[in-house]
Formats: C-alpha cells, sequence, structure tokens
C-alpha cells in the first residue's frame, strides 16, 4: 500500500467552539473548514498551521448521549483526546483490498463519504497498535 504522507489528526471534544478557540488563539492554528456530518452524528473543524498542510481535525458529537455515537462513545470511555490518525491514499479501494488481504481488521469494507467530501475508510486500531487509522483519499482523485 502507498499512502501519500499524513493527512490528518482526529481529537475528540465535548465542545467544537470552545476547542476551535483554544486550538486558534492558543496554539496558533487557523480554522479552514467546519461542517456537521449528520449521518455520522457530529460536527467537525479542520485547522492547520502556517504551512497550511499539518492539519487537526476536531469532532464534537451532536449527542453526547447517543450510545450509537463512536465520538460520544469515545469521549465517555476515555475522555477527550487523540481519536485517531488520517493518511492520504492514491486509490481507497485498492488499499482497502490489500489491507484486507495482509489480515488487517476493516471496520469499513468500502469508502464512504466524509469530511470535506473526501472518500474514507477506518481500520481497527486492534491490527495497527491500538490507534484507530483513517484513510482519506481526495474527491478529486
Amino acid at each position: 500500500m502507498n499512502t501519500l504522507g499524513i493527512d490528518h489528526v482526529g481529537v475528540a471534544v465535548d465542545n467544537l467552539e470552545e476547542a476551535i478557540k483554544l486550538y486558534t488563539e492558543k496554539v496558533g492554528m487557523k480554522l479552514v473548514h467546519k461542517e456537521d456530518l449528520p449521518d455520522r452524528g457530529i460536527r467537525v473543524a479542520f485547522l492547520v498551521g502556517d504551512d497550511g498542510v499539518a492539519a487537526v481535525e476536531l469532532m464534537e458529537p451532536m449527542n453526547h448521549d447517543d450510545p450509537n455515537n463512536t465520538v460520544a462513545k469515545f469521549i465517555k470511555s476515555k475522555g477527550q483526546g487523540m481519536h485517531h490518525l488520517a493518511v492520504k491514499v492514491r486509490d481507497i479501494s485498492e488499499s482497502l483490498k490489500e489491507m484486507e488481504a495482509m489480515g488487517m481488521n476493516l471496520i469499513d469494507k468500502g469508502p464512504r463519504r466524509g469530511a470535506r467530501g473526501h472518500l474514507v475508510a477506518f481500520v481497527h486500531p486492534k491490527s495497527v497498535m491500538g490507534v484507530l487509522l483513517e484513510l482519506v483519499q481526495e474527491a478529486h482523485h
């Protein structure tokens, strides 16, 4: 599998607006994208540093008490913090086939539409030393 680099680090937060304020005012990042993903039950914001490349995705559950919301469950069990690492791939479907052939535990057998209109899929933390891995293919590919 050929990764193109890190796309972003996902951070689960209780309050998106407070987290945006912290990352912009105290960490010095810039807000570049914000959207609601009702099908996933989350609100997200993407921030970058001065290089415009390194990204952080802040994620807040729309309903903190929803037992089926993965971000709400994460915060309830582990607290706020790093949720996942996302890597860019050229061809997400091909990458998923390769990973499955290597015996990796896939959460998503196929890509789905994620934030920023990109195609995404997740690999179970058990296959990646305890880290939830997101594969990201930019929408224009």
